[in-house]
């Protein structure tokens, strides 16, 4: 069993914390039977790599049921979740990203919190995502990458960093404007190279890994990227974002995303005792 002030004081500290597998197998597993026909759905939610064929992301996983709900509203994650949070919080975006063998490329080095906060309003870095791993994951198939302890730091937008930028690109037919005005605006808020090796050398940066099932909570200010898979094996990450009721952006902001992208209902999860 997991300690969870262990773990509280880790990622209190830390700004994340990698959990063996602590979601029941019958929960999780089905996600990976399902995920062929998710990422072969056509339509808005799906966005592919540079070469047009490849799915670099599919969003809106808030809008399905099964599996999909169970994972991000009722299970030991979820419960886990809310203890490190520490608040009352709702799923604001779930999307999977498959870094396909040796064609997934890189996520830029970044802070969430500062997309969100330009595209959505939201007002403070109260928010943190589950990765959970569908398939195993090891330092040659493109590992998150985090920089401890930069989520304490004072939330900043970066300039662009003047290199290709792709953590979130590629196009999708007539969606092409919509994914373009997301990259833009997620390269606006990349850390620039020099400011990424920089943190990187004199914080360090953790490669996590593990087994199908392990989770990683990061925080939403957290520096963090990911490298290119190289290897014959996917990679595939589960994200599900998690933000304070309190949180809430504004319905109104202006520049606020259609509920594909975020969820727009911050009705609360239920409060389970399921922590472990």
């Amino acid at each position: 069993m997991t300690d969870p002030k262990r773990l509280l004081a880790a990622y209190r500290r830390d700004g994340f914390v990698v959990v063996p597998p602590i979601t029941p197998h019958e929960i999780w597993a089905p996600l990976t039977g399902e995920l062929p026909s998710v990422l072969a759905e056509e339509g808005p939610q799906r966005f592919f790599e540079e070469d047009g064929t490849t799915v670099r992301a599919v969003y809106g996983l808030h809008r399905r049921g099964g599996p999909w709900q169970a994972l991000a509203e009722a299970s030991p994650l979820t419960a886990l979740a809310r203890l490190l949070l520490g608040e009352d919080m709702y799923v604001y975006q779930w999307k999977v990203n498959p870094k396909a063998a040796r064609h997934g490329d890189r996520w830029q080095w970044h802070r969430d919190f500062d997309f969100w906060r330009a595209a959505d309003g939201m007002r403070r870095p109260a928010a943190l995502t589950a990765a959970v791993f569908l398939d195993e994951v090891t330092e040659e198939n493109g590992p998150l990458r985090l920089v401890p302890g930069t989520h304490a730091d004072p939330p900043t937008t970066a300039a662009a960093s003047g290199n290709d930028g792709r953590d979130e690109s590629g196009e999708s037919g007539s969606e092409a404007g919509d994914w373009a005005w997301i990259t833009s605006n997620r390269n606006a808020c990349a850390l620039p190279d020099p400011s990424a090796e920089e943190l990187a050398r004199t914080r360090a940066v953790h490669e996590a890994t593990g087994p199908a099932g392990t989770v990683v909570f990061f925080h939403g200010n957290l520096v963090h990227s990911s490298g290119p898979n190289r290897s014959s094996r996917a990679r595939t990450l589960a994200l599900i974002s998690y933000n304070a009721v309190s949180n809430a952006p504004p319905a109104d902001h202006p520049a606020a995303r259609q509920d594909l992208f975020v969820n727009h209902d911050a009705k609360p999860l239920p409060v389970g005792d399921d922590t472990p």
